[in-house]
């Protein structure tokens, strides 16, 4: 019995291979790497804005720009550490993030709901969907990276993975584009803006766990 028990084993582990720690450096850096070549990439073919070009901020867009960039950040922290789980390990932080940055939709929502915009006018629809167009075109990079990441990894939960990975991909992409369109206003900014983020969690979720799953 003995000997069948050690032959079992070693028909088990006879074809595995040493596989290279996940390090959480390299997830990060990989992560940011990707973003700041969807800025460059943006920046590039669309511009900075103008009020940056003259050395002056807008401090809305200055506080928005700032709340997505956080929200990229710790949604990525949270993916990267998913990828490689540990006991104990706690993956809400990214949460509080996303609370401070729900504060732009939902100020977005009261202003236009209150008349101080037309939000259906053909001039906002129009520049709102380039916002959206391009930011979740600026969102791809960082999907694809955060998506190899947590292949390579064994995230426990692929659902949240997929999730978690939207949300930091959608908020660096419209970190992206924010760097070039020149519209300060909150409804702009709380509704396009933030609908990025929206579809690229909603896109995370549908697709990634089917990806990841090991």
């Amino acid at each position: 019995m003995q000997r069948s028990s050690d032959a079992l084993i070693a028909e088990l582990v006879g074809g595995l291979e040493p596989v290279k720690p996940l390090r959480f450096g390299e997830g990060l850096g990989l992560a940011l790497a990707a973003a700041g070549l969807s800025a460059v990439a943006v920046i590039t073919i669309f511009g900075l804005r103008p009020d940056w070009l003259a050395g002056s901020v807008n401090p809305m867009h200055l506080v928005a720009t700032g709340l997505y960039f956080g929200l990229a950040l710790a949604a990525t922290v949270t993916v990267v550490v998913m990828g490689r789980p540990q006991i104990g390990s706690d993956h809400s932080g990214w949460r509080w993030a996303a609370l401070m940055a729900a504060l732009l939709p939902l100020a977005g929502l009261i202003v236009g709901l209150s008349g101080g915009e037309d939000m259906l006018s053909a001039e906002n629809i129009r520049h709102g969907a380039e916002c959206f167009m391009v930011g979740g075109t600026a969102s791809l990079l960082v999907f694809a990276m955060l998506t190899l990441w947590l292949r390579r990894g064994a995230p426990t939960d692929p659902d949240r993975a997929g999730l978690v990975a939207g949300v930091a991909a959608g908020a660096f992409g419209i970190f992206a584009f924010s760097l070039h369109c020149p519209d300060n206003d909150i409804v702009h900014i709380g509704i396009w803006h933030s609908a990025v983020v929206l579809a690229m969690a909603g896109l995370g979720r549908t697709i990634l766990p089917r990806l990841i799953r090991w």
